[in-house]
Parts: structure tokens; sequence; C-alpha cells
């Protein structure tokens, strides 16, 4: 028996669509990983809520409030220990003094790569992560 067309559910595709367009372009992400990036949100969980009717905002209001979202919840210690797991196997990974690694995050703005991608990331191995961090850098070099 096929479920009964709302509003939300006729939207959503097209809200998805939408929110997904957005990520990947703000998080130069691809559409997998955005899929990731917005289905593992409060906020995607929230438009489903009837009495919110968020589904009528701006794909871009919907955006910031899930960038809101994960930006306070990585206010926190496991952050800052994956930041500085990445700075130290960085230094090593690339043969540099701890210095010339903080100043390559900092002007790279590695810390906002890794703070965005961090429910992806911090559940990699370390190989993968170098890399990622690696490729990150040298894109942001061009």
């Amino acid at each position: 028996m096929a479920e009964q067309q709302t509003v939300e559910t006729a939207i959503m595709p097209f809200k998805v669509q939408q929110l997904v367009e957005i990520i990947m372009e703000r998080k130069q992400l691809d559409y997998e990983d955005a899929f990731d990036y917005l289905y593992h949100s409060d906020g995607y969980k929230k438009l489903f809520d009837k009495e919110a009717k968020l589904w009528y905002m701006s794909g871009l209001s919907i955006f910031e409030m899930i960038e809101e979202e994960k930006t306070s919840k990585k206010n926190n210690s496991n952050v800052l220990l994956f930041f500085s797991f990445c700075l130290e196997k960085y230094k090593l990974f690339s043969h540099l003094s701890a210095e010339e690694t903080l100043f390559i995050f900092q002007k790279y703005h590695v810390f906002d790569y890794l703070s965005n991608a961090f429910e992806m990331l911090h559940t990699q191995g370390e190989l993968y992560i170098m890399e990622e961090i690696d490729e990150f850098i040298k894109m942001r070099k061009k």
C-alpha cells in the first residue's frame, strides 16, 4: 500500500537536491559526501517536523541552520583531539616542523576543513586522513 502524499513528502526530493547542491558547492564535497553530510544532521530530521514547516525555508537558510548546528557540536574536546592528531600526524607525513605545519594549517584554513568534514574524516584511517589533508592543501594552493 502506497504512503499518502503530503506536502513534506512531495517537496522533500526537491529540497534535498537543493541542499546537496549547496553543500557540494560550499563544502567542496562530491555528491555522496554531501548526502552523508546532510543526512547526518539534526536539520535534515527537522525537515520532517510538520509543526516546524522548515521545508518552506530556502535551501540556503536550511544549509546555514545545519552549519550552525554542526559548528556548535564541534566545539568540544573530541574535535580538539582530532585537530591535534591531524597536526601531529601531518607534521610527520610531510616532514615539516610543528611551526611549519601550523602555519600551513592556518594559511590554507585546514582547521575549517577538518571541522566541516569531522563527521566523515574522524572515522577514517590515518593515511586516508593525511592524503585528504594533503589534497585539500594542494587544491587551496591553486
